[in-house]
Formats: C-alpha cells, sequence, structure tokens
C-alpha cells in the first residue's frame, strides 16, 4: 500500500513538471538538450544522474540552480558553462524541473509504472 502511494504521490510530481509550457520553452531557449537528456549521458550527464548527485540535500533545486548560473568543472574533459543570461527565477524552474524529471527517470527503469508522463 505504501509502494502504491509513493508512485502514486511520484507520478502526481511528474506530471507537474512534465507539463510545465514554460520550462519546456526554458529548455529549448537555453538549448540545455545539446548536452543533457533525461537519461542518457550526452556530453553532460542525465537528468537522472544529476538527480542522484543531489539525492538528500535540502537544498538541491538552489544548488542546482547555482550551478547552472555560475557552471561548474568537476574533472574531465567536459564542464558545465556558466550561463549567467539565465536568470535566476529561470535556473530555479530548471532545477525544479531536471530533479523532478531525473526522479522520475530513475524510477522507470526500475519499476514499470510511468510517472505520469507519456513518452
Amino acid at each position: 500500500m505504501k509502494t502504491s502511494l509513493a508512485l502514486l504521490s511520484m507520478a502526481l510530481s511528474c506530471t507537474a513538471a512534465a507539463a510545465g509550457p514554460d520550462v519546456q520553452q526554458l529548455l529549448v531557449q537555453y538549448r540545455c538538450s545539446i548536452c543533457h537528456a533525461e537519461q542518457e549521458t550526452l556530453a553532460g550527464p542525465s537528468y537522472a544522474d544529476i538527480t542522484k548527485a543531489y539525492r538528500g540535500q535540502k537544498q538541491a533545486v538552489a544548488l542546482l540552480a547555482a550551478r547552472i548560473r555560475i557552471g561548474a568543472h568537476d574533472g574531465g574533459l567536459w564542464h558545465m558553462p556558466p550561463h549567467p543570461e539565465v536568470s535566476k527565477a529561470a535556473a530555479d524552474a530548471l532545477a525544479r524541473y531536471i530533479l523532478t524529471v531525473g526522479a522520475c527517470s530513475s524510477a522507470m527503469t526500475s519499476s514499470s509504472e510511468t510517472c505520469g508522463k507519456s513518452r
């Protein structure tokens, strides 16, 4: 029963995150898909991997939003370039979306549930 309620709660959260037309517009405007995808590692980590990296951190949205704006170089050949053109509000919205969709992507690989998104 608890598992069903948790999956239902996640599905509702994922549906809300996936439905935001403003976030989708921001993803296109800032060309996020050039380096990132929901489950695949491209030039940058997948949203699922980003979510895993921030799991359990109370300030995950704020930390990720800051990383979007100031960039990061964690080693390796690739790094996240700074995006100062992204407003704080837009970075916060993108971070919330990435963390929610990443959680949905992770759940979908370990469950037959669809997290409320059509593929």
